[in-house]
């Protein structure tokens, strides 16, 4: 099981999350969020990065990002026309299934997109991913990557229903845009624990 830190807003946390031992980091790309940065920051995290980055947005217009990114995340349900569209790129994609009776037809879809792992999420921002929802989902997309609410407090709920990796963003900070070494590296010894 691997780890996915999102929402990183500077090349210090990056580095920080590298070192603890995550295995992908994302860096949302959508202008007026609140964790949005411009695309240089990735640029710069490239050259001094190893692991996976991820471009996090919420349209499916990235062609500014292609080369930039090894994942282009869309967090939104899309229409069949735009998961058609993701075809005629090259680009690896991470794409957004609610944890919700929605997400169970909706995850079907994604079948039609052979360059995409889904990733499980709460339906409504906010709040915590419906474990018993996320359960189905991953018996239907064993590869998806889990996420919603999580927490060092309960990230060992979400670990033992043994997605491909866990994704977290405002669990590991001290504030919005800052994230926590603390519990960056709880959050890092919980998954790995559970690995074995």
């Amino acid at each position: 099981m691997k780890v996915k830190f999102c929402g990183i807003t500077n090349l210090e946390d990056a580095i920080i999350a590298e070192r603890l031992g995550a295995d992908m980091l994302g860096f949302i790309l959508e202008p007026r969020q609140v964790r949005y940065v411009a695309p240089e920051l990735l640029n710069k995290a490239r050259r001094v990065l190893t692991v996976p980055l991820v471009a996090v947005k919420l349209q499916p217009k990235f062609d500014e990002l292609l080369g930039l990114a090894d994942f282009i995340q869309i967090h939104r349900v899309l229409e069949i026309k735009e998961l058609e569209m993701l075809n005629s790129y090259s680009s690896r994609f991470i794409l957004y299934v609610p944890s919700s009776k929605e997400g169970l037809n909706y995850i079907k879809l994604l079948d039609s997109v052979p360059n995409a792992v889904p990733l499980i999420d709460s339906h409504k921002k906010g709040i915590p991913s419906d474990l018993v929802y996320a359960k189905e989902l991953l018996k239907m997309r064993p590869e998806s990557g889990l996420g919603g609410g999580i927490t060092p407090d309960n990230v060992n709920l979400y670990a033992k229903l043994n997605p491909a990796w866990i994704d977290v963003s405002s669990g590991i900070e001290s504030y919005i845009g800052k994230k926590d070494e603390a519990k960056m590296k709880k959050i890092i010894e919980v998954v790995k624990n559970e690995r074995n």
